[in-house]
């Protein structure tokens, strides 16, 4: 499927129909159609070649989106950056991916329409979030994501009436994923420049596409959206806030999917089995081995592992990552465990291992969040020594949030070695583009002493 071509079919079909929104601007499926092979034009000017590389490095996420569709449709390969990103980073970026043009804000305007037909061949670049490091690209054909419309279409019963929040930036790929997805059903994408949740639009959003703290950030907002659908991803949605979100939200429908930029889709779930991330999305296998890749006994716990046709190819530098292809089959070092009904359970993928026992994080971090005026936590291994590793919490939270108080939580809730020893807080946690925590920033911040120690 060509996404562009996807579009322009809706513009003839219903050239009024309401396509894009950012700010105060809105596109109307003509208008946004026009504009993508006006671009397009501009582009086939400069990259004469099919597969050429595109670096989109625009802070605009309407342009974002606008060049990205121009690029599917030339056949050229787009891959969107941060601007905001670091510049050590923004160079590191294009270094992997070595781009024949690169896209900034003031070219935007530069566009002229020109005759220009659509190209069969398709690839894209996504970049992996950087929450542990320097984000990671990789390069991946039109298929490995369009592939998997069908089913999410149907997961998520899109159609061409919805209008899509799309609150992150297209260099994430659940945010990307999300607005080319809405493109190819004929549904309206509202994008934001910056998470705000009184900028989402309540009036007109159906579907909002969150990571779990921009979903507590709406129900705190008396006046954020009301969604019919919210998709969570990003991080494991804790089944407290799910419960927090029904109760706010009568009748609302969660689908929570979990997957990777590596892997795209491992498995989602419709509102049933909270606290566990589903079964497989339709056409991955899922498996769960030993260390050293053996299979292991249902129930158990260790490595998932996915074969599956939405998977990217692989890491576009030359170094190593947490991105294992064995056999067909591929893994990003993330644990889990599958029931006898095939339902799976997230255990998380950094352990932490403390006096000759594992921590898992994931299970620790949603104690933590629990807790009353705790926003967000984040469990980290900090090097000990004695121990190995002990464990370090970080809390975005208020002031009123208390040492002893947590302590206790901890001592009911945890077991011994689950027990942070050392405790932050901060006002709000450094996260990526996608909204992640930036946990790569906060062992630095930890390291460097530029972290209040919780009292």
């Amino acid at each position: 499927m060509n996404i562009a071509v996807a579009l322009s079919a809706r513009a003839a079909a219903a050239p009024d129909a309401e396509a894009l929104s950012f700010g105060n601007r809105r596109w109307s499926a003509a208008e946004l159609a026009a504009d993508v092979v006006a671009a397009a034009g501009w582009l086939a000017a400069r990259l004469t070649d099919p597969g050429r590389r595109l670096a989109i490095c625009v802070d605009d996420p309407a342009a974002q989106l606008i060049w990205v569709l121009a690029a599917e449709w030339i056949g050229a390969t787009p891959a969107v950056l941060d601007p905001r990103w670091p510049r050590a980073q923004l160079a590191a970026a294009l270094g992997q991916i070595e781009p024949a043009l690169v896209i900034h804000d003031h070219e935007a305007g530069a566009r002229r329409a020109a005759e220009c037909p659509p190209h069969d061949h398709g690839e894209w670049i996504s970049f992996t979030s950087g929450t542990s490091g320097t984000p990671r690209a990789l390069r991946r054909t039109r298929e490995s994501w369009t592939a998997s419309f069908p089913a999410f279409t149907e997961l998520t019963a899109l159609t061409a009436d919805d209008v899509v929040l799309v609150p992150g930036p297209l260099s994430s790929s659940m945010f990307s994923f999300a607005a080319l997805h809405a493109v190819s059903v004929g549904a309206g994408v509202r994008l934001l420049s910056g998470w705000r949740p009184g900028l989402a639009g309540a009036s007109q959003v159906t579907v909002a596409h969150l990571v779990p703290t921009m979903l507590a950030d709406l129900l705190d907002n008396p006046d954020g959206i009301r969604p019919r659908l919210v998709v969570c991803a990003g991080a494991k949605l804790a089944a407290e806030l799910e419960r927090r979100a029904r109760a706010a939200w009568p009748g609302i429908v969660f689908v929570e999917y979990y997957g990777s930029t590596e892997q795209s889709f491992v498995s989602a779930r419709v509102g049933d089995d909270p606290g566990t991330v589903g079964r497989a999305f339709p056409g991955v296998r899922v498996e769960i081995r030993d260390d050293n890749g053996g299979p292991l006994p249902t129930g158990s716990r260790g490595m998932i592992w996915t074969r599956s046709p939405y998977a990217a190819g692989g890491y576009m530098d030359a170094g190593s990552g947490r991105f294992r292809q064995v056999g067909g089959w591929v893994s990003v070092g993330d644990r889990g465990r599958l029931d006898g009904t095939g339902v799976l359970t997230l255990l998380g993928r950094d352990e932490i291992t403390t006096g000759g026992t594992t921590v898992d994080p994931a299970a620790v971090e949603a104690v933590l969040a629990a807790a009353p005026g705790v926003r967000d936590a984040v469990v980290l291994g900090l090097p000990h020594a004695r121990l190995g590793e002990v464990v370090a919490a970080v809390l975005e939270c208020g002031p009123d949030v208390a040492l002893a108080s947590m302590r206790l939580l901890a001592r009911k809730q945890l077991g011994s070695a689950q027990r942070p020893r050392r405790w932050y807080a901060v006002e709000a946690l450094p996260r990526t583009g996608g909204g992640k925590a930036d946990r790569a920033a906060l062992v630095a911040a930890v390291q460097g002493g530029r972290l209040r120690p919780l009292s």
